[in-house]
């Protein structure tokens, strides 16, 4: 213990000497004596060169030249005195972790460089020279966040809140994406709130997204749904869901979460969106496909049952079973083409009766078995054109009377008479012959449906 304290008297007896030593420099900065201040301070340096790296001449220095720059008639005779009062201050700041010297002797030079940082960031910004503007605003922030924390500022605010966002538009639109998320987390953080910093808020949420960076995602995402309560920021998790989830992933996910009754009417629609692509992701098999649909009927049923205005989800339900029945639809073609080619290459009868009709029994058995799987097919493609068609009316039955349609609405309308016509068409043309009420009942539907193909382009 004694060797410690005697090692601390000896270290502060050695700072009080070099202290002595800047003295005559401290006395003509006191009186705004600054090149008098320069002579001394080089007389020191001159006469005990080791003490130029001590933090007592980074410091006295750094005095010396916020001086210089203030008196015009010094700051032409010394040009670069900015520069020298930044270069001496970064390395009194190294030397003097506890910034003792400053404390007691003033702070001037982190005021200049400070306050000149802001305004050349200013100045950068408003001619739009984000890199510049970026990098001032980033030193004015280092240089505040010391004034602010060691209480010299007039304000006791924590930090500089306008230097902060200024460094951070700075650096978005410089595209330093990294500096942007720390200063845009240090408002957020410190629960700053404007109406015009709810877009800091959505581009971190959009750059967390495209990060992967689900912890933060959802702690930030509960923070901008508690301070902008009427801003909308489903879309944002559900874009971290669409871009960092495969469908089976998001398909668990919306399960997990339907079962909890939490799911909202745009969350419901947006997860049938997915669901919806998910089907043409590459090396989807047909039956995964299949699958995928089905659950986007059921996320878009959902919503409707949510809000039954709600045309878009009625129609994308009608659609999800209209790409049911085409899946189903092209199997039937396929059966018919293999049937066809089986019969254009019948093997010649054989003249011995016997295995002629071995032959023409095999054949039949081929035929029966194709024929069997169109047979099949037909229940569930009826049961899909008809879920179809019942949703499509539906989503139809919204917009069609409305005296003036929105574009979205219109672009329904449009595409929902082109879709039942088509499959009003398919069942009329299926009891083609077999049931005449059936046909002419499904040709009315055809056609009135098919007049109106022009009404909405």
């Amino acid at each position: 213990m004694k060797k410690i304290i005697g090692a601390l008297v000896i270290l502060l007896s050695f700072q009080s000497m070099q202290a002595q030593d800047f003295e005559k420099v401290k006395t003509s900065i006191l009186i705004a004596k600054f090149e008098n201040a320069k002579m001394e301070y080089d007389k020191v340096i001159t006469k005990k060169p080791t003490l130029k790296e001590s933090a007592e001449a980074y410091y006295w220095k750094s005095r010396i030249y916020s001086g210089i720059n203030k008196e015009t008639s010094l700051a032409s005779k010394y040009p670069d005195a900015y520069d020298q009062i930044k270069t001496s201050l970064d390395e009194y700041i190294k030397a003097d972790k506890t910034l003792a010297i400053a404390k007691e002797n003033g702070q001037d030079p982190f005021f200049d460089i400070y306050v000149k940082s802001f305004k050349d960031g200013v100045t950068a910004f408003n001619t739009k020279n984000w890199k510049v503007a970026a990098q001032n605003f980033d030193q004015a922030v280092y240089y505040s966040d010391i004034v602010f924390a060691q209480g010299w500022a007039a304000s006791k605010q924590k930090f500089d809140t306008t230097s902060i966002i200024y460094a951070g538009y700075s650096n978005q639109n410089a595209g330093n994406v990294d500096a942007t998320i720390v200063y845009y987390r240090r408002l957020i953080d410190s629960k700053i709130m404007t109406p015009e910093l709810v877009e800091v808020y959505r581009y971190l949420l959009l750059q967390l997204t495209l990060k992967k960076d689900k912890a933060n995602f959802d702690t930030y995402y509960a923070i901008s749904e508690a301070t902008y309560p009427k801003e909308s920021w489903v879309e944002y998790k559900t874009e971290y869901i669409d871009k960092n989830l495969n469908t089976d992933e998001k398909i668990k996910l919306y399960d997990e979460t339907a079962a909890s009754g939490k799911l909202t009417e745009l969350e419901l629609q947006m997860y049938g969106d997915m669901f919806m692509a998910g089907k043409n992701a590459d090396g989807v098999s047909a039956e995964k496909g299949d699958y995928y649909i089905s659950k986007a009927a059921e996320a878009y049923k959902k919503a409707f049952t949510l809000n039954t205005k709600n045309f878009a989800a009625a129609f994308n339900v009608g659609i999800s079973y209209y790409n049911q029945f085409t899946i189903l639809d092209e199997k039937v073609s396929d059966n018919i083409r293999a049937l066809q080619t089986l019969n254009s290459n019948k093997p010649a009868p054989s003249k011995d009766p016997k295995k002629k009709i071995a032959m023409d029994a095999q054949f039949k058995a081929q035929q029966d078995s194709i024929k069997k799987l169109n047979v099949v097919l037909e229940a569930p493609i009826k049961e899909k054109v008809d879920a179809a068609i019942e949703w499509i009316e539906k989503a139809y039955a919204v917009i069609k009377d409305k005296d003036k349609l929105e574009r979205a609405e219109k672009n329904v309308a449009s595409r929902s008479v082109d879709f039942l016509a088509t499959l009003y068409g398919y069942k009329r043309d299926k009891v083609r012959g077999k049931d005449q009420k059936a046909y002419d009942e499904f040709d009315a539907k055809y056609n009135a449906y098919d007049k109106l193909h022009d009404k909405y382009q």
